[in-house]
């Protein structure tokens, strides 16, 4: 009578709480873990927005739309239309009152009108037959693309050479035809509306030198000035588009 009690008793007990695995029951044995979690929660992951529409500068990463040859058209407009335009202006109208050099309206505060108006125009034309029209023509991007990674040196040379070379449509490097066709196009125009002293062959060409090396400045202030912008942040209101 006890023992069929105690055996009642065992068996309820057994049932009432089961057994786990064999692992569970040994001791000393591993249990079992969950796998390692190989990638970033969601809320974690970095994502790249794409960039706008005709932002100026394409960063590493980010997936620019094809622009057909209407939209580089209106992109060279937006280029122009960006009020950063008028400091290159400035700069050049107030180097040529002060050295007294092409485009020769003067000296006096009118002819300093004339030279930034000169400037300005010289700017729009370069962007419209650079990025516009001869872009459209060549089938060529006229975006710049940030290179971002390596030294100072290495990203300085990339980021210069691209006044010479350029992405086309189908994202092969070539030779930056619509941007030297272009400049030397704008230059050509400039005996249009200088004054006669300075409508001369050397003037052209000198135009289209300077027209150059203002191109791989400006691309070394694009690529360099957003390192220099997080590094200060009081820079941060300071828009390029």
């Amino acid at each position: 009578m006890v023992s069929l009690t105690i055996t009642g008793s065992s068996s309820a007990q057994t049932l009432a709480n089961p057994p786990g695995t064999l692992a569970e029951t040994l001791p000393g044995a591993p249990q079992m873990q969950q796998p390692a979690q190989t990638f970033a929660p969601a809320s974690r992951q970095m994502v790249i927005p794409p960039p706008r529409k005709y932002a100026q500068v394409i960063e590493p990463g980010q997936t620019a739309e094809t622009f057909s040859a209407p939209d580089k058209i209106v992109f060279s407009f937006t280029e122009v239309a960006r009020p950063i335009t008028l400091l290159p202006a400035l700069y050049s109208a107030s180097y040529e009152q002060l050295f007294q050099t092409d485009p020769k309206y003067g000296n006096d505060a009118g002819a300093y009108g004339e030279k930034l108006g000169a400037a300005l125009l010289r700017r729009a034309t370069l962007r419209v037959f650079s990025d516009g029209i001869f872009a459209a023509a060549f089938h060529q991007d006229p975006r710049y693309y940030r290179v971002v990674d390596g030294s100072i040196v290495h990203r300085g040379l990339l980021s210069a050479s691209q006044a010479f070379i350029r992405r086309g449509d189908n994202g092969d490097e070539q030779i930056n035809y619509s941007g030297l066709v272009g400049r030397a196009a704008s230059a050509a125009l400039v005996v249009t509306y200088y004054p006669q002293p300075s409508v001369t062959g050397r003037v052209v060409e000198l135009t289209f030198a300077t027209s150059i090396a203002s191109d791989m400045g400006g691309n070394l202030v694009l690529e360099f000035l957003p390192n220099v912008i997080r590094k200060f942040p009081i820079m941060k209101k300071l828009r390029l588009e």
